[in-house]
């Protein structure tokens, strides 16, 4: 039986939905082995969840903020990708960084709306559970059960426990 796992984003302006398909599985006769959701096909399903997700939240920020970023008509300098790590993978950002206008003086020539929001490049759950964690068991058992369960990624070990603990 195919089963496809879809996302539909709902515009507040009345606009038409955007659908986004995220997940498709495949499920034989039923068993044990095949009722429900496999951890690795949860962790996957929550990683793309999330990416989709995130990618239209950033996209409505700068929808929301572009009026306000375009009054003097700033310039872009760059454009480059931001980390963000969160309980369900890594995620990689579009940020975008504007020149300020020359209308009143910065003490920088230019700035990110998305940086200046996220300022940390961790969730506070992911921090939250790193730090529970570390405090009932040791900093490497920490990053290994949080990668067991959770699609963090690769990158959460040890050391990284520790230094946000």
């Amino acid at each position: 039986m195919p089963i496809r796992v879809q996302l539909v984003f709902e515009d507040d302006t009345g606009g038409p939905p955007v659908v986004q398909e995220i997940a498709q599985l495949e499920r034989e006769a039923l068993s044990p082995a095949t009722l429900g959701l496999t951890l690795a096909e949860a962790k996957t399903l929550l990683h793309s969840l999330q990416s989709h997700l995130v990618e239209q939240q950033v996209s409505a920020y700068h929808q929301r903020n572009r009026p306000a970023l375009t009054v003097n008509l700033r310039r872009v300098k760059d454009k480059r990708q931001l980390v963000y790590r969160s309980l369900f993978g890594k995620l990689h950002l579009q940020n975008t960084r504007l020149f300020h206008c020359d209308c009143q003086p910065h003490e920088t020539k230019s700035f990110s709306p998305l940086a200046d929001l996220l300022t940390e490049c961790t969730s506070p759950e992911l921090l939250y559970l790193e730090s529970k964690f570390a405090a009932l068991m040791s900093y490497g058992q920490s990053a290994n059960l949080l990668a067991e369960v959770l699609p963090v990624g690769e990158q959460l070990n040890a050391a990284t426990v520790r230094n946000h603990t």
